[in-house]
């Protein structure tokens, strides 16, 4: 059985009508493909545990047309951002940090927050937290869960166990481990479908990029944290953004009204 080989933060360096930027903010470099004008309203797209800015690769363009700044953003430990260890302290205080500093580095005092998944749990964070910054939460619907036994290994044991274990089991761990990985993608990516079969390409190869393993495993359990209610809290289900027209319309109806 082959070794699972990590991949570069390349294999999502993708093209189109956007540009790619890195965003100094709080210590860390974010990446976040951007679009549009930076005098319009900003809109900050945020994936979840199994994505990264390429969810969104087709709707920066249509939602930048429509008079909107736009971000698709890969959260800290995703896609081409920085992946420092996590060290303690509270995850969804630090990747709800991580969205402000990204609002205020791309120029703007609030954002309209498109999120999903677990990108939807760290928006409704911020949204309570710091509401001046936040003009309104729109939400996908959730990924697949991962299976139990997965989801509640500790983050250091997994990648500890990713990397250390020796010969056949390190092998079989490994085949076993990304095969979860990979039907939850695969789950999720069904939804795409303008592009199912790139998107899960795509999503594959993320996972598999070096040092993603333990953020996407530590992102994947902040499910278990409820929604912050707060005065201003409004939900809206959208389609998946792998059916861009939808999407788009769906965004634009809900930040018109």
């Amino acid at each position: 059985m082959p070794r699972l080989t990590p991949t570069s933060p390349s294999v999502v360096d993708l093209p189109g009508e956007f540009a790619h930027r890195m965003l100094h903010t709080r210590g860390v470099r974010l990446h976040a493909a951007v679009a549009g004008d930076p005098a319009d309203p900003l809109v900050l797209l945020i994936h979840g545990a199994y994505g990264g800015w390429f969810d969104f690769r087709y709707a920066l363009a249509p939602l930048a047309s429509r008079g909107y700044h736009v971000a698709a953003l890969d959260q800290r430990g995703f896609g081409m951002s920085d992946k420092p260890a996590h060290r303690g302290g509270n995850l969804l205080r630090i990747l709800r940090g991580d969205l402000g500093g990204v609002i205020h580095t791309l120029g703007h005092a609030n954002a309209a927050l498109v999120a999903a998944d677990t990108g939807a749990v760290i928006a409704r964070a911020l949204e309570q937290a710091q509401p001046q910054l936040v003009r309104s939460v729109l939400t996908l619907p959730n990924e697949p869960y991962l299976p139990a036994w997965l989801s509640r290994l500790p983050v250091p044991v997994a990648s500890a166990t990713a990397t250390r274990l020796p010969g056949a089991l390190d092998r079989a761990w490994r085949s076993a481990f990304h095969a979860t990985l990979a039907r939850a993608a695969a789950d999720s990516a069904a939804k795409h479908p303008e592009h199912p079969a790139e998107t899960l390409a795509t999503r594959l190869a993320a996972l598999r990029i070096d040092n993603a393993l333990p953020h996407i495993l530590a992102t994947h359990r902040l499910r278990r944290h409820a929604p912050a209610d707060g005065a201003n809290h409004v939900l809206h289900a959208l389609p998946f953004a792998g059916d861009p027209g939808a999407f788009v319309r769906g965004v634009e109806k809900h930040l018109a009204s």
